[in-house]
């Protein structure tokens, strides 16, 4: 019995649990890295898993069973790893990640107790030999004491010195290049003026009622990007699948009427036009997902998957557009409304924007009370956002989009007119871009530069044979 006393604390089973979950899920392995060091673990062979896991992080490379087990085998560690076996036993551990900040808990104040015997021991040796004066031995029990509090790491905490010479040389490179656009332009230029694009870590809304272009802006956006700018971007269509999104992104590049694309009726000329547009977007750096059933963890998962291998490749991802916020499922954990679930996604969304650094561009539908016949027009507001007022608080950037022309077709002088009213921006002013929607050939484009008509839609159609 003396003896078990005298063993240090550990959580050997802990520690297994922390390993199996970092090696089933790369978000778990994330908030493990972020709370243990190595030297936390009991166990030597724990602490070589845990170092090799550490690397491929790093490195940008998965992190799982195969992966490590091939990084142990190039360090010489596997034999110290039972040949690989210990890794399938941590796997066994657990049946889900879930828990991955528990286990992390319970092997952090294990390893801190250990350094606390192994402080507290040398200051009670210390006391014995008394060859130093009271003071001094005060003096040393006291910082040994500190080293070990301060082992408890006040994690994304920052010295305002230490940033604010990167700050200063932010300015000045502004001051130098006097770019009036700072973050992913969208592509109107009246529109990039006000807002100074699309910043990194940023959500960004466009919210509108339906029919009224928001796909159609997100896409122009997008193509912008990938064909103008060569950013990578991942685009979530929880709405259409694939092929109708690529038709819409040939017509609007190509600008030929959606319709007759689908039927088959265009002029012969524009065929060019087509391939020429198709071209473009089969060398664009353009990645599409429309799977229907997707959950913000899946959107997440699937974000981090990309920007891994595009580091490999030197490049990093420029954007995320999801196609629309409403079509998203939270964690899969029952909720108790709606409200709830949104708000879980809103906060989700927000932190994948700032954990890859890049703008998160979410659409939404807004509610029915912009269209309520007590209101004096039909401009939608910042409180129109439909199920949640998270969204509203979580978002750097709120554009809603309203075409007067849809309330009032009788009007000719409202055709292709439409307003995006920047009705939250966390970092610049709110206020109103007019622009114009070509909606046959589904653009947005600014009012003073405006586009040609397609030759269809002046003579007519005639069927390409």
């Amino acid at each position: 019995m003396a003896q078990e006393a005298l063993q240090p604390p550990q959580a050997v089973e802990a520690e297994l649990a922390v390993l199996g979950s970092m090696l089933i899920e790369r978000e778990a392995a994330e908030k493990a890295f972020d709370a243990l060091h190595e030297s936390d673990f009991y166990v030597d062979a724990h602490r070589r898993v845990f170092r090799s896991a550490f690397a491929l992080f790093q490195a940008g490379q998965a992190v799982d069973v195969v992966t490590v087990s091939e990084e142990l085998k190039r360090k010489g560690d596997l034999d110290a790893a039972a040949g690989g076996a210990l890794l399938a036993e941590a796997i066994n551990r657990v049946t889900t990640a879930a828990h991955v900040e528990y286990y992390a808990r319970l092997v952090k104040e294990k390893s801190l107790l250990r350094e606390l015997i192994s402080a507290a021991t040398g200051v009670v040796t210390a006391c014995y030999a008394q060859d130093k004066d009271v003071k001094t031995l005060m003096d040393e029990a006291q910082g040994s004491m500190l080293k070990v509090s301060e082992r408890q790491t006040l994690h994304g905490v920052t010295v305002a010195r230490d940033i604010v010479h990167e700050v200063v040389d932010q300015i000045e490179k502004a001051v130098h290049s006097k770019n009036d656009v700072t973050g992913v332009p969208s592509g109107l230029r009246a529109f990039d003026r006000m807002t100074t694009g699309f910043q990194k870590s940023d959500l960004i809304l466009i919210a509108a009622r339906p029919s009224m272009g928001k796909t159609a802006f997100a896409q122009n956006i997008i193509a912008h990007v990938v064909l103008e700018k060569n950013l990578p971007v991942l685009f979530f269509s929880l709405e259409m699948n694939k092929h109708a999104i690529m038709q819409r992104f040939i017509a609007a590049e190509a600008k030929v009427n959606l319709k007759d694309i689908r039927t088959g009726f265009f002029r012969r000329d524009r065929w060019q036009d087509l391939t020429n547009a198709a071209s473009r977007f089969r060398d664009a750096p353009l990645y599409i997902n429309d799977n229907p059933g997707m959950t913000v963890f899946s959107v997440r998962a699937i974000a981090r998957q990309l920007t891994s291998r595009l580091r490999q490749e030197g490049k990093g991802l420029g954007m995320i557009v999801i196609d629309y916020l409403q079509l998203l499922r939270g964690a899969g954990t029952r909720q108790e409304n709606r409200q709830q679930e949104v708000s879980e996604i809103s906060r989700g969304l927000k932190q994948l924007a700032r954990e890859l650094n890049a703008p998160v561009i979410a659409l939404s539908q807004l509610s029915r009370a912009s269209e309520d016949k007590t209101r004096l027009d039909n401009r939608p507001k910042l409180s129109d956002l439909r199920e949640s007022g998270s969204l509203e608080q979580d978002a750097d950037l709120v554009t809603l989009i309203h075409r007067e022309g849809y309330y009032k077709p009788n009007d000719p002088t409202l055709d292709n007119k439409a307003t995006l009213i920047i009705a939250k921006q966390r970092q610049g002013p709110t206020g109103s871009v007019e622009v114009l929607f070509l909606r046959d050939i589904t653009r947005f484009v600014d009012e003073a530069v405006g586009v040609e008509e397609p030759a269809e839609m002046q003579d007519g159609q005639a069927q390409f044979s």
